[in-house]
């Protein structure tokens, strides 16, 4: 007898895709036992392929599996999950409980799908599934991560699974200073619990009666919270801080030339090129290894040179012109430099 003359697969071949689709039952016969515990195969219980979690994470308990796709429902989903409804878009900040917060398609596993706010996901008990096109992760007791807006990805809570969930608008990200993070990060959240979770809980608070000065200042705060969170965000803000700027420093300096005999102040100079005394400094330092009075003293000197080299002006006189005290104070820092005093310096020069 072939295969095809067997009496019990005579409609169709029993895993044929129309009795897949149909859901109808078979029940093979074994040693003359059929196997009353099979059950009805329905088409849109058959999971879609996808990467099996990397071992060094840990059992792949979320993930189904041929073994147990009857049972993954009931070991793994949470009741949102069940009824098919996902977190949906809305506009505005919102707050939620991680284990209300489902996000994907409807299949099962859910599979990525973009989202226009910013997802934040902080876990504090059991655990969460993140998949990416490409990349499959499970976060743990401690875990947070950020998904920018526009990133396509699935979140799938286990039943043991406890956190918080802030969707950030991206209008609202906008608006902090410094910067809210522009690109994924996935830390572990340490110390920073207790101050992270007032500022979710003030967020929270103030967007259900916005008012616009409030919620900058607690976007700034979020995003400096995140900040201490990136390891990788502390180094380049620290490159960018040993990296000169260059053009601060000549438009300085081209200020200083300008204003020797004012008496300005470094910390005035500064508030013209809008920046602070210690920023200032910092590029001083790194540009020309002096700081900012160091070179307006450098530059008076220079120009003290001058004037006693080509001109007739009393040492008296270039002293009020260049911005010293007095004719004294002049005298100690030019023999403090070049080490004769002034009147010396041009009967020498020429």
């Amino acid at each position: 007898m072939s295969l095809h003359e067997r009496p019990e697969w005579n409609t169709s071949f029993p895993f044929s895709p129309s009795r897949l689709r149909s859901g109808q039952r078979f029940a093979p016969n074994i040693g003359g036992l059929s196997d009353p515990d099979c059950g009805r195969i329905n088409a849109q219980d058959i999971p879609e392929g996808r990467a099996q979690e990397d071992p060094d994470q840990g059992p792949a308990a979320l993930l189904p599996t041929p073994a147990n796709i009857r049972s993954v429902e009931k070991l793994t989903l949470n009741p949102a999950v069940r009824a098919g409804r996902p977190a949906a878009h809305q506009s505005g900040l919102r707050l939620l409980p991680m284990e209300a917060f489902v996000w994907g398609s409807r299949s099962l596993p859910p599979q990525p799908r973009t989202r226009p706010d910013h997802t934040l996901i902080w876990v504090t008990d059991g655990r969460m599934q993140v998949d990416f096109p490409r990349r499959h992760h499970v976060m743990r007791l401690g875990d947070l991560r950020l998904i920018p807006a526009g990133t396509a990805f699935a979140a799938l809570p286990g039943t043991d699974a406890r956190g918080h969930v802030a969707l950030i608008p991206a209008h609202l990200a906008r608006l902090a200073c410094p910067p809210f993070p522009d690109k994924a990060l996935a830390a572990h959240i340490g110390q920073h619990g207790p101050q992270l979770l007032a500022t979710l809980h003030d967020l929270a608070a103030e967007a259900r009666a916005p008012e616009s000065d409030t919620i900058t200042c607690l976007m700034n705060l979020l995003s400096l919270r995140l900040g201490q969170l990136d390891p990788q965000r502390r180094i380049r803000q620290t490159r960018i801080a040993q990296q000169p700027d260059r053009p601060l420093v000549e438009r300085f300096l081209t200020l200083a030339a300008q204003s020797l005999g004012s008496c300005d102040l470094v910390a005035e100079m500064a508030q013209q090129l809008n920046t602070t005394t210690a920023a200032l400094d910092r590029s001083c330092v790194a540009a020309r290894g002096r700081r900012a009075i160091e070179l307006v003293h450098e530059l008076r000197l220079e120009r003290a040179v001058d004037l006693l080299r080509n001109s007739d002006q009393r040492p008296d006189r270039i002293a009020s012109e260049l911005g010293y005290t007095s004719h004294a104070h002049f005298t100690r820092a030019f023999v403090a430099a070049t080490g004769r005093v002034p009147e010396v310096f041009r009967a020498q020069s020429r």
